[in-house]
Formats: structure tokens, sequence, C-alpha cells
């Protein structure tokens, strides 16, 4: 079921054909099921799955092309404040907080950060290259705040796995009462750029999203020297006012 994805997406989808035929249940009944029983994103999954297997693999377009995906209400996002950022970074063990900085101070992805080749005279972040076709990264970087903390460590710090962080995060997050996964910091960061002035098209480059307007597509240099020139010039700084 390859289409150019990622493989942790196809097994994801895999997973969900197998209960889909487990179930005993039609489209219908199954879907309905799903709906009742299962959030709204999880319901997305599984619809995902069966248009793919009915219109790419069964051939049987006509059974699933009447089921539209839920539209998502917009919902305004509040993100945590600067004093809530430093509470739970202090509540972090010491090998956490330079991830936590990191993932702030470069948007990146925590999958790409812990795998990331690391230039510290230019504090530049190069993520490895995705498998998939709906992720993309190019380079980043990491702030002053960052590079301090980094030059405690004679190892690498993020030689952990994303599941790791990601617990600890959650534990921190239930003792803090600050709720706070790696992918915040990914919106931490773009509101701190933007904040500083930063365009929107070089945020997303920074973050690794695809760019969609003619300007950056075309007319922007996305080249790492400039990058790097935008980047210190917005002076990132996030425990700091």
């Amino acid at each position: 079921m390859n289409k150019n994805l990622s493989n942790s997406t196809v097994q994801s989808h895999l997973l969900h054909a197998q209960i889909f035929y487990n179930s005993g249940l039609n489209v219908k009944d199954f879907l309905l099921k799903i709906k009742k029983t299962k959030s709204s994103a999880t319901y997305k999954n599984y619809l995902a799955t069966l248009k793919i297997l009915f219109r790419d693999y069964l051939k049987q377009p006509e059974l699933i092309q009447d089921y539209k995906f839920p539209k998502k209400q917009f919902i305004p996002r509040i993100l945590p404040s600067k004093p809530q950022l430093r509470t739970f970074f202090n509540a972090l063990p010491e090998r956490y907080k330079v991830i936590f900085l990191a993932l702030a101070s470069s948007g990146l992805r925590v999958s790409e950060l812990l795998s990331a080749r690391i230039d510290a005279t230019s504090r530049m972040m190069i993520p490895q290259s995705h498998d998939g076709s709906t992720k993309h990264s190019w380079v980043s970087f990491y702030n002053k705040e960052t590079e301090d903390l980094l030059r405690q460590y004679k190892e690498n710090p993020f030689n952990i796995k994303a599941c790791v962080v990601a617990h600890t995060f959650n534990k921190v997050s239930k003792k803090t009462g600050i709720n706070i996964i790696p992918k915040t910091l990914r919106s931490i960061f773009a509101r701190e750029m933007s904040k500083a002035g930063v365009a929107d098209r070089y945020i997303d480059a920074f973050c690794g999203r695809t760019p969609q307007s003619v300007l950056a597509r075309h007319y922007s240099d996305f080249s790492p020297e400039v990058l790097k020139e935008i980047y210190d010039k917005a002076g990132l700084k996030i425990l700091n006012d």
C-alpha cells in the first residue's frame, strides 16, 4: 500500500485496513461505529484508509465516494506564555532542557532534531531527509540560549528516541499543569519569529513546510547563507523577553 508515503503512514493504513476486515462490517456500519466511538481525527484516519483501499486497490470507488472528510472547525490556539515556558523548562530533567530549547528555537520536528547533523560553527541543523512525500526539511538553526547549553555536553544530547522525549514532556506537563508537547514548540518558534518580523515564507522554510506562494516558490532565496542571515537578524529568544 506504498503510495510514496512514509513507512509509519503505510503501517498505519495497513493496521486500519486489518481492523476493518476483522470487524466483518460493511463500509457504512464500520464508519458509523468509528464515528460514534472514536475521535474526529481517528475517524478521518480510518476514512483515508478506506478511500485508498476501495478507490485505488479494490477498484470500487462507488462504495466510498459519498463519504466526506469532516470539516475541521477553526479553534484559535492559545500558546504558553514566556513565564509558562520558563516554568516548564525549569521542571525538565537537565538533558531535556537542551532538547526543549533546540526544538523551540529551530522549528524542527522532534524526529528531525534527533537525527540532524549539527554544524556548531554556524549553529546550523541539517535534518535527514524524510522517506515520505508529505513532510519536507531543509535547514534550520538554534539560538544562543541553546548554544550555551550545548557547550556543556561532550556527547550528542540528542541521541535519544522521540517516544522518550514525548513521555518526559508528558510527565512535566502533568507536574506543572502546563500542557506542552514537542510539537507545541514548533508553534512557539513560529510565533516568536513572526513577532520578530520574519516573513512567513522563511518561517515555513525553517519549519520544513513547502512554500505555497508564487513569491516563495520562484522569487525567494532559501540558501543556507541567506537563511542564516535572516535567522540571526531575528535575535530569537525563547526564555527571555
